[in-house]
């Protein structure tokens, strides 16, 4: 007995050690290989001056969550916590007509005591600068992710309005028209509508994912007329065929692919059907609705509803690649290196170091849209501490730029 007893502890005791073993093997690793400054790159000197000035956490160490940095499982804790969010605002609503008849839906949060702790702001409401949120493809102000930004702006005490595109966020599709990252149209209607309303407020714009893309391409169409102070650019997909195969491969297909394309089929065709039958474009409702990759998604709808002639032209249109030089305001993008939805070597790092007017902040891990931290991550996480402090820079130091960055019109005469 007393022999079977001291095997008993042996065997715990080498358990014991085996598990400390495996910690420090695991926390050292950590430590070397997954705690890394972010790259940084920009190609003015300038605007690096700036960013060391006011925007320090890019110079800091990212300690991302310790036991799920890896990028998928980081991306999908990112999407469990976005449904979990505990983030609770008062939006008011404005409806805005497009030209042809389109409704898209601005929720605002813009109450100067609401959530504010700072007290040292701009003399006339009417100047108070603007931050305008875009969602990714089939996100709205409900999104965990959203409402946390719309938190960090208010924080700030500056104002939040979440741009929710046509059928989504609750908005009637009044037209067989959705939603194309290419199309610029209602993004100019919203940026234009919000100056004239404001137009001694500063406004600058954020977007994620095909948010991101969308914004990148309202930059690049407008240059410097595009109204906006600045932009920040997050989580984007640089590289469309790129991002396409990585979403297509194993485990990406089933991980985010399908359920991604699931969502899109729900909030995008089901809860707008009727309309979307009325189009005049030959659409086969029905195979729509069988989608199982964002690519048949696209190939079904999108193509045929904006006039492309396939789905690669479409996604050529869509890249950001030889385009960079279009953009005329400060803009940072903000990827990880280890995004399933955009590879690190689909990112045009080598462009973007020619370029004046753009900043990239890659972290080593982060996923997509994730940039989790802490034991037990919560809130914004490391994204969040990035776009304060640049949101931040831009409205109460942008001056600083002037003469070294292209000026961007961003405050015409609506009068």
């Amino acid at each position: 007995m007393a022999e079977a007893m001291d095997i008993e502890e042996s065997y715990d005791i080498e358990e014991t050690w085996l598990l400390l073993a495996f910690l420090i093997v695991y926390f050292t690793y950590y430590i070397t290989k997954v705690v890394k400054k972010p790259m940084v790159v920009c190609g003015n000197t300038k605007f690096k001056e700036f960013v060391s000035r006011h925007i320090p956490i890019v110079d800091e160490h990212y300690w991302p969550t310790i036991w799920c940095f890896q990028g998928q499982l980081h991306t999908l804790l990112k999407a469990i916590l976005n449904l979990r969010s505990s983030v609770k605002l008062n939006y008011r609503r404005e409806l805005v007509m497009t030209p042809d008849d389109g409704e898209i839906c601005l929720d605002w949060v813009d109450d100067p005591h609401d959530n504010t702790t700072s007290t040292d702001r701009l003399n006339s409401e009417d100047e108070r600068p603007i931050v305008i949120l875009i969602p990714g493809i089939s996100g709205s102000s409900a999104e965990g992710y959203a409402k946390e930004m719309v938190q960090s702006v208010l924080t700030l005490g500056y104002k939040a309005v979440v741009f929710n595109n046509r059928g989504l966020g609750g908005a009637t599709l009044r037209t067989p028209r959705t939603f194309a990252v290419t199309n610029t149209d209602d993004m100019r209607t919203v940026i234009l509508h919000i100056k004239r309303k404001h137009p001694r407020a500063p406004v600058m714009a954020a977007g994620a994912s095909a948010g991101g893309i969308n914004l990148f391409h309202y930059l690049c169409n407008y240059g410097d007329e595009c109204f906006l102070n600045g932009a920040m650019i997050v989580s984007v997909l640089y590289e469309m065929v790129q991002s396409t195969k990585s979403l297509e491969s194993f485990p990406n297909i089933v991980l985010f692919n399908n359920t991604l394309t699931s969502d899109m089929v729900n909030r995008i065709v089901k809860q707008n059907l009727p309309m979307i039958q009325q189009s005049k474009v030959n659409l086969d409702v029905n195979h729509i609705l069988k989608s199982q990759t964002i690519r048949q998604f696209h190939t079904r709808l999108t193509v045929p509803m904006f006039g492309y002639r396939d789905c690669e032209s479409y996604y050529e249109e869509a890249n950001l690649a030889g385009k960079m030089h279009k953009i005329q305001v400060p803009t940072l993008f903000m990827s990880a290196a280890d995004d399933p939805f955009a590879p690190l070597s689909s990112i045009p790092v080598e462009e973007m170091k020619q370029q004046d007017n753009i900043l990239l902040v890659a972290t080593r891990y982060g996923g997509h849209a994730g940039f989790l931290e802490g034991l037990i991550p919560r809130g914004g996480g490391y994204i969040h501490k990035v776009f304060t402090q640049y949101i931040d820079a831009i409205f109460k130091h942008g001056d600083e730029l002037r003469g070294s960055l292209v000026k961007s019109k961003s405050c015409p005469n609506f009068h």
